[in-house]
C-alpha cells in the first residue's frame, strides 16, 4: 500500500510541476514587459508579449468583433486570438485543461488553499450551504454574458478594471484599477474557506471552457463494476462534484485536473478513468500534462513561424457597415497609438505621403505625438491631433469621417493634397483655410509657464475641448461634474488635463471628447 501512495504522489506531481512552470512563466512576462515600460530594456520574449496579449480570454471575447467588424476590440493582441483558438482546440479534446493545469490564478487559489486546508482541515471547501452553492455556479455564466456584451457594445476590454488575474501580476503598475486589487483581495480571503473561489463563481473564461464538458471527447469516466461506493472521488474533487454516482463526469464545473481519477484518489485502479467515452484504453495523467503543454507552446511556437504571433495591438480600424463604402476601413477608427505606418497600411496611403503632411521624421511616430507638438501652440478650441490625421486619411480616400469640433489641418497636410489632386471635399476650401503651419518656430498662443494664471472661462459659456483643457475649466464653464464623471470616472484632481487622465485608463482621448462635447452648461 505504501508503495501505491508513493505511485499516486509521483503522477500527482506532474500537475503541480506544470502549474509552477506556467506560473513562473507568466510571472516573468509580466515583469519583462513592466520593466521595458519603465526604460529597462531586456530581450524579448514570445516576441514581448505583455499579459494582454497571453490571455486567451481576450481573443474569446474578440470573436464577435473579427466576425463582424473584422477588428479586435481595443488592447487585445492577434497573439491573443491564437491563443483562443489553442484553448479552444484543448476542450474540445480534453475538457478545461487550462483552467485545472495552465492558468496561473488557478494554481495561486489552489496554493491559498493550502493554507485554508490546514486550518479548516475537513471542514474546508464546504462553508457554503449545497443549496446556495449550486445556484452560485451560474453566477459566472452571468459575468461571461455581462463582459461579453459590454466587449461588443463598447470594443473595448472592460473586463481589466475588475480582473483579480491581472491585478495578480500587475499590482507594481499604476494602471491596475482600485477595484481589480479589492476583487484581489476578496478573492485571496475566500480561498482560505473556499477551494478556487473564483474559477467557481466569477470566471468568465471558465465559465466558457466549462461549456465544453458536455462534448468533450475524452472524458473522466466511472466503472460502476468496479466502484467500491468509498466517494474517495467525489472528496477529492476540488470543485465539489458528486462523481460517484455518475458513470461520466459531465458537470460543467470540472476543470479536468484529474484529482478523481485512479492515479490519484480512486484506490481501485481502472475505475474512474480519462478516456475516449467509447474507448477502452485511457489516457495517463502525465500523458495529459505533457500532450497539453505540448500543443499549447508547440502551438505558439507554430504560429509564430506562420507570422500570427503578433503582441502588438491590432492596427487595423473597424470596418464601415452600410452604405457604399461598406467593408472598407473607417478613417474614425484611427487611434493615437498608431503609427504612420499602420496608417498607410490600413488605408493603402504611401508612407511618404502622411510622413509628409504631417511633419513627421520617421514612420514608427505615434499619431498621437501631434498632440504633445502642438501642445500651447494653437488659438483656443483648435487642435491638430488624432482627428486631424482621420480628417486627412477622409480627404485623401473619400472615405467617410464626421470631423470632431475644433479639428484642423497643418498646411502642409493642405498642400499635399492639392498636389495629390484630393480637393474633392465639399468643404476643402473651408478646411483649407483653417490650416496652420507646421513649420513656424513661434507658437500661434504663448504656452502659459507653470506659475501663470489661467484664466477662468466665463460660466454657462461652451468650452472647445483640447488636449490640454483640465477639469476645473469645465467647471467654471458651468458643466456639472456629476455629468463628467459619468463619462470619465471619479476625478480626484480638478487641475489635471483630460487628456492626461483618460490617457492613464487606457481610454481614447478623442472618443471622451466627443462625449463631453454633447454636455451642456448648467
Amino acid at each position: 500500500m505504501k508503495q501505491k501512495k508513493l505511485g499516486k504522489a509521483r503522477v500527482q506531481s506532474w500537475r503541480k510541476w506544470i502549474q509552477i512552470g506556467f506560473f513562473v512563466l507568466v510571472a516573468f512576462i509580466a515583469t519583462m514587459n513592466g520593466l521595458a515600460e519603465i526604460g529597462i530594456t531586456l530581450p524579448a520574449f514570445l516576441g514581448g508579449a505583455s499579459l494582454h496579449a497571453i490571455c486567451p480570454f481576450g481573443g474569446v471575447v474578440s470573436f464577435w468583433n473579427l466576425a463582424t467588424l473584422g477588428t479586435l476590440v481595443k488592447k487585445v493582441h492577434d497573439s491573443s486570438v491564437v491563443l483562443a483558438v489553442l484553448g479552444l482546440f484543448l476542450a474540445l479534446l480534453f475538457g478545461p485543461v487550462i483552467c485545472g493545469w495552465i492558468c496561473p490564478f488557478g494554481t495561486f487559489q489552489e496554493w491559498i488553499g493550502k493554507i485554508g486546508r490546514k486550518i479548516f482541515k475537513k471542514r474546508y471547501n464546504h462553508f457554503v450551504p449545497t443549496k446556495l452553492d449550486k445556484i452560485l455556479r451560474y453566477a459566472r455564466y452571468l459575468v461571461l454574458a455581462w463582459v461579453s456584451y459590454m466587449t461588443v457594445i463598447t470594443g473595448k476590454l472592460i473586463f481589466q478594471d475588475v480582473d483579480p488575474y491581472y491585478a495578480l501580476f500587475n499590482f507594481w503598475r499604476s494602471e491596475v484599477a482600485i477595484s481589480g486589487f479589492v476583487i484581489l483581495g476578496i478573492v485571496m480571503v475566500l480561498s482560505l474557506f473556499v477551494e478556487r473561489p473564483f474559477c467557481k463563481y466569477a470566471c468568465p473564461y471558465g465559465a466558457f471552457q466549462g461549456l465544453f464538458n458536455f462534448f468533450r471527447i475524452f472524458k473522466i469516466k466511472r466503472n460502476e463494476t468496479t466502484c467500491i461506493s468509498c466517494n474517495a472521488c467525489s472528496r477529492s474533487c476540488p470543485m465539489n462534484i458528486d462523481v460517484a454516482h455518475g458513470s461520466v463526469v459531465h458537470d460543467h464545473q470540472c476543470i479536468s485536473c484529474m484529482q478523481c481519477t485512479s492515479e490519484t484518489a480512486c484506490p481501485v485502479q481502472n475505475t474512474v478513468e480519462f478516456v475516449p467515452l467509447k474507448a477502452k484504453k485511457s489516457m495517463h495523467l502525465r500523458t495529459l500534462g505533457i500532450t497539453a503543454s505540448l500543443i499549447l507552446l508547440g502551438g505558439i511556437g507554430f504560429s509564430m513561424l506562420l507570422g500570427l504571433w503578433n503582441v502588438e495591438s491590432s492596427k487595423q480600424p473597424a470596418l464601415i457597415k452600410e452604405g457604399e463604402f461598406a467593408g472598407l476601413p473607417s478613417p474614425s477608427d484611427i487611434r493615437g497609438s498608431y503609427s504612420w505606418a499602420d496608417v498607410s497600411k490600413a488605408f493603402d496611403i504611401p508612407v511618404q505621403d502622411v510622413t509628409q503632411a504631417f511633419g513627421a521624421t520617421s514612420s514608427e511616430e505615434k499619431v498621437n505625438s501631434l498632440e504633445a507638438l502642438y501642445l500651447g501652440k494653437l488659438p483656443e478650441g483648435v487642435e491638430i491631433g488624432t482627428d486631424s490625421v482621420r480628417l486627412f486619411v477622409s480627404l485623401y480616400t473619400g472615405l467617410p469621417h464626421t470631423i470632431e469640433d475644433g479639428t484642423i489641418l497643418p498646411t502642409s497636410a493642405i498642400s499635399l493634397l492639392e498636389a495629390r489632386g484630393k480637393t474633392t471635399a465639399p468643404d476643402f476650401a473651408s478646411i483649407a483655410s483653417n490650416a496652420v503651419s507646421i513649420s513656424q518656430d513661434t507658437p500661434l498662443q504663448p504656452i502659459l509657464s507653470s506659475d501663470a494664471t489661467v484664466p477662468s472661462i466665463p460660466s454657462g459659456s461652451t468650452v472647445s475641448i483640447t488636449g490640454k483643457t483640465t477639469f476645473k475649466e469645465l467647471l467654471d464653464a458651468g458643466y456639472a461634474l456629476q455629468e463628467i464623471e459619468a463619462i470619465v470616472g471619479k476625478v480626484t484632481n480638478l487641475d489635471m488635463a483630460i487628456k492626461d487622465f483618460v490617457s492613464e485608463q487606457g481610454t481614447e482621448f478623442s472618443e471622451v471628447k466627443a462625449k463631453l462635447a454633447e454636455l451642456l452648461p448648467q
